[in-house]
């Protein structure tokens, strides 16, 4: 497959220890929380979990992420997971905007895109896709790529924590205004999300103060913009899959009597990071990680017994997550703003 700017024969990235992947959880449950209270949550002083977090994202083993949520898109667009050649074009597929995320399986090449002018401008959209696919001068048959329709998103990338923190420091974390609950208010209209996801997707942890100058409102209306958006609006902390010591991955498809149950189980899956319900015979795909691939029959019998695996796709690696570029270790290369 095409290299996305990534040198093969680079050293794998170090593994991050305990006090790291605390300070990860605790900016995944809020990505804007005061070191202070980040310090209090994980058991350390301030300048240590500061210096951790600087050292961290200088690596590109974690970085601050800021997305629109499913609430915030899913009445006006559709999805759809779509299955590419192995020899597609990688570099050009992670440059569109509207391919949510890009992953490499022993399938192929699977990308999450999405559309706005219904489904028959998903199906062009993924057509459109599968000719970038193809590269410059690439040879492409004009057939539509194998695609399933997304009918629900059960659990977002956004959910997966480290599971790194006790449950005081989680406590410290989501007992703040602005935590994993947010403001229970009615949320700000999308058109406002939608400006705020532009500031806050260059800078998570802008002040409000400057956030306030780039909405041209009061220091007190923009926390309170940012606290009202938080079902609309996801932000938290990604981190190098490979660096926590989860070097392997896998897309299982699932079908269940019970469709509605089962997926609120896989949704609570501690390995898993992504739940898509899909039209097709097996309409339920879970990703996960894990250590080792060996794994997965203790992870297949957690979703229970009322869960049919019908398939498995080994995820290789993960190349576009959220709007940002990975490396073949899951480190941050850069950002493709998300855009649809």
């Amino acid at each position: 497959m095409n290299a996305i700017h990534s040198d093969p024969a680079a050293a794998p990235p170090r593994l991050l220890d305990e006090l790291d992947l605390a300070i990860v959880h605790a900016l995944q449950i809020d990505a804007r929380a005061p070191w202070t209270r980040v310090a209090a949550a994980v058991g350390a002083d301030s300048a240590t979990v500061s210096r951790r977090w600087e050292q961290m994202q200088e690596e590109s083993l974690a970085w601050l992420t800021c997305w629109p949520q499913s609430a915030q898109w899913e009445s006006s667009t559709d999805l759809a997971m779509v299955l590419l050649g192995a020899d597609s074009d990688l570099e050009a597929i992670c440059a569109q905007p509207w391919a949510f995320s890009v992953d490499e399986t022993s399938a192929g090449v699977v990308a999450l895109v999405a559309a706005q002018s219904g489904l028959r401008g998903l199906g062009g959209r993924v057509q459109e896709l599968a000719e970038i696919a193809a590269g410059p001068g690439g040879a492409h048959d004009g057939r539509a790529p194998r695609m399933h329709v997304v009918s629900a998103v059960l659990a977002e990338d956004s959910s997966w924590r480290t599971r790194a923190l006790d449950a005081r420091g989680q406590r410290i974390m989501a007992g703040e205004p602005g935590g994993a609950g947010g403001s229970a208010a009615r949320p700000p209209k999308p058109e406002v999300v939608a400006e705020l996801l532009e500031a806050l997707s260059k800078d998570p942890r802008m002040s409000a103060a400057k956030l306030a100058v780039h909405l041209g409102v009061s220091e007190a209306t923009a926390r309170r913009t940012v606290e009202r958006s938080a079902e609309r609006l996801g932000l938290g902390c990604d981190l190098s899959s490979w660096a926590a010591g989860l070097r392997r991955g896998a897309m299982l498809w699932a079908r269940s009597p019970q469709l509605h149950a089962a997926g609120a189980q896989a949704r609570w899956l501690p390995q898993s990071y992504r739940a898509l319900q899909v039209v097709g015979p097996a309409p339920l795909c879970i990703s996960v990680r894990a250590t080792t691939l060996t794994a997965l029959p203790e992870l297949e019998h957690a979703l229970g017994d009322g869960i049919e695996i019908v398939d498995r796709w080994t995820v290789l690696g993960a190349r576009k997550r959220n709007g940002r570029l990975l490396d073949e270790w899951g480190r941050a290369l850069g950002r493709v703003d998300v855009r649809w």
